[in-house]
């Protein structure tokens, strides 16, 4: 019989964003405040600059959200009544911005690494398909030369979900230079923890300044007509001054993760579970860990057992999409991702982690199994 976890006298946190460099934004929000130039202006336009040799691309729009990234991008992409394919083990916010650009998602199966499956986005294409949303998860890169190929052949346009993934790189490029655009996410939860924000890489010149119309109501700064559809996507320069800082320390944090990574999958090697990571030659920047436990049955004991040790958790992707209450679309194939979401289990990870906590999470699952 199992016994309990010894409780905990501090918690061991699952995400803790790395502050910037506190005086020196205090200083630019002291700078900004007084400009008078509140939105749009210079850290606006310095911090896509600064982003570019991070993603590779020449082209970054800076947008409130990820969310509202992937709305902009699908709705340029895009047209209304036509289908996008999404993976089916995902967050919400990939399906349900298809429906904001009023398009149909169709649900398509993920590989055994929760990275959508070609061969299931050959399969799932119609004639009406019209763009394909992979997502690089927990920051692993998706398949993006083959997923590259299939729209080729499908004729639809390509746009990567790659909110977790600023600062993942394939094996020969960052991530950001793949299909037609790339969305980001600067949010909280993030590797590049500012609060909240987000940024679109565009292939080229004209779909960048698509984008930017939409961004601005369909039209441009100082001109009161507009040429199209768009929202009010402008971006504060406080939050862009936050990133700005926050990005200066995105590189040490990227490495310790890698660090902490490498340690649990090495400490568990040999437990009934999996731990999600890159390809070899690929990096992650392991936006949360995931572990995807043999057994689906283990998962509520193992949270209680953790959450008594005061190791905090979370049961991220834990519902495949078409299983979501609210969910509408087509369903294509689902399988893999349903097994995944019934074995999903995030542990702590983030560049704040000390060796001593790293330890407790290790001994914590470890423990686990061995009181069985």
């Amino acid at each position: 019989m199992r016994s309990a976890a010894l409780p905990a006298t501090s918690v061991v946190r699952l995400n803790i964003p790395t502050p910037p460099d506190i005086d020196a934004f205090l200083a630019d929000a002291r700078e900004i405040l007084e400009s008078g130039w509140l939105a749009g202006a210079k850290h606006v336009a310095a911090l896509e600059n600064e982003l570019r040799p991070w993603t590779g691309s020449d082209h970054v729009i800076a947008v409130p959200s990820a969310t509202s990234g992937l709305i902009a991008a699908l709705n340029t992409l895009g047209e209304p009544g036509a289908e996008a394919i999404v993976p089916g083990y995902t967050f919400m916010a990939t399906w349900q911005t298809v429906l904001w650009a009023r398009m149909t998602p169709v649900v398509a199966d993920v590989d055994e690494r929760g990275l959508l499956d070609p061969a299931a986005v050959l399969a799932a294409a119609t004639s009406r398909t019209r763009v394909i949303v992979p997502v690089h998860l927990s920051g692993n890169p998706a398949a993006a030369d083959e997923l590259t190929a299939v729209a080729q052949r499908v004729g639809a346009r390509l746009l990567f979900d790659a909110a977790h993934a600023l600062g993942s790189r394939h094996a020969d490029r960052p991530v950001g230079t793949d299909g037609d655009a790339e969305v980001f996410s600067i949010g909280a939860t993030k590797p590049l923890g500012a609060g909240e924000g987000g940024f679109i890489t565009a292939g080229d010149a004209e779909l960048d300044a698509a984008l930017r119309r939409f961004t601005f109501y369909g039209g441009r700064p100082g001109n009161i007509d507009t040429s199209g559809f768009g929202m009010n996507l402008r971006v504060p320069e406080l939050s862009a001054a936050l990133a700005r800082r926050c990005l200066e320390r995105l590189e040490p944090q990227l490495v310790r993760r890698e660090q902490i990574h490498e340690r649990y999958a090495s400490a568990w090697d040999g437990l009934p579970l999996r731990v999600s990571g890159p390809l070899p030659g690929q990096r992650s920047s392991f936006k949360e860990q995931m572990v995807w436990l043999h057994e689906p049955a283990d998962r509520a004991p193992l949270v209680d057992w953790l959450t008594a040790a005061g190791i905090e958790t979370r049961n991220y992707h834990s519902i495949a999409i078409p299983d979501l209450t609210a969910f509408e679309g087509r369903v294509d194939s689902v399988d893999r991702a349903r097994w995944l979401a019934d074995r999903s289990l995030a542990v702590p990870m983030h560049g704040r982690l000390t060796d001593e906590e790293v330890d407790r999470v290790i001994d914590g699952v470890a423990s686990f199994y061995a009181a069985r």
